[in-house]
């Protein structure tokens, strides 16, 4: 790489505009605390690697050239940007900027508590931002050992995995969600599995929600039926319920979906379908991120203990 390939250097620039601002070589030594000599070598150097007169040498002081002048304004330009980025880094660092991804469950995206967060984080950090993801559990786990996500709102972590930290949300349990049409939604005493037996049931795929799936399959062994024939599996639990709404069959749904759902979906709590969970804010035990500690704290702020004022 030849002399005026070489990058320019900030050091080199903030010489340069000092010259500029005190029109003398001496005294621009005198304010940026160097030797008059290093400071002329400076000059020369980065004409040299310019190949262009920066200044005019005068009898007293210096004035600067039209190519200078050019670099003058260029110079101002770098520093002011420079200026501008290390001080866009110290707000980072201290969670107040930058872009927090969040991985939603799907049908869970309108968590009160969420939202209380999301703005208040907007409200004390206007330069933060929030990217919602919707996903299973076990997707979000996954993208959250590899950085692609800085928190998950999900159930069915395990309590055994020591790599994961949770804040717990609210407590939800599956219940069955049936079409409002059917004579089993409208009987009045407490449904069971067995009551639904040979009626079209539509599921998720063990692959991509195990737990839940392995959850159904033990309450219907602990009632003593067979697991009901999946004749569609869906992936989604929000097209899972809407197909119930079409009377496409029942599923197993959160029991909280009902708020979403109310004029063409029946929710049932049945006897043998005991399946609790706990919905949690999520992240990774062992990592350290600016951004996701502060809007923790945001979240704590927005949503006090019950009880306690606003």
């Amino acid at each position: 790489m030849g002399v005026g390939e070489r990058a320019l250097e900030l050091k080199q620039l903030r010489y340069f505009l000092g010259v500029c601002e005190a029109g003398s070589i001496a005294e621009a030594a005198r304010s940026l605390h160097i030797a008059q000599p290093a400071l002329s070598r400076q000059i020369a150097a980065l004409e040299a690697e310019l190949g262009a007169a920066l200044f005019t040498r005068l009898p007293r002081g210096v004035a600067v050239t039209r190519p200078g002048e050019e670099l003058r304004l260029r110079a101002l330009d770098i520093l002011g940007r420079t200026s501008a980025i290390r001080e866009q880094v110290r707000v980072a660092s201290r969670g107040m900027a930058g872009t927090l991804r969040i991985g939603v469950m799907p049908g869970y995206s309108g968590i009160a508590q969420l939202t209380a967060a999301i703005l208040k984080l907007h409200d004390v950090s206007p330069a933060a931002e929030v990217r919602i993801e919707a996903m299973h559990s076990a997707e979000q786990l996954d993208k959250l050992h590899r950085h692609e996500l800085d928190l998950g709102i999900l159930a069915w972590r395990s309590p055994l995995d020591a790599a994961f930290t949770g804040l717990p949300i609210f407590d939800d349990r599956m219940a069955l969600a049936l079409p409002a049409h059917w004579p089993q939604a409208r009987r009045k005493k407490a449904l069971r599995l067995q009551d639904l037996a040979g009626l079209p049931f539509l599921e998720f795929p063990r692959e991509r929600s195990p737990v839940h799936y392995d959850k159904v399959a033990q309450a219907c062994a602990a009632a003593r039926i067979r697991q009901p024939q999946c004749r569609v599996s869906v992936t989604d639990s929000l097209t899972m319920v809407g197909m119930v709404a079409e009377g496409l069959g029942y599923a197993i749904v959160p029991l909280s979906f009902e708020r979403q759902w109310t004029a063409h979906v029946a929710f049932r709590p049945a006897a043998g379908l005991d399946i609790p969970f706990t919905l949690e804010l999520v992240r990774l035990a062992q990592r350290s991120d600016p951004l996701a500690d502060h809007f923790l704290s945001v979240w704590e702020d927005a949503n006090p203990p019950r009880g306690c004022a606003d």
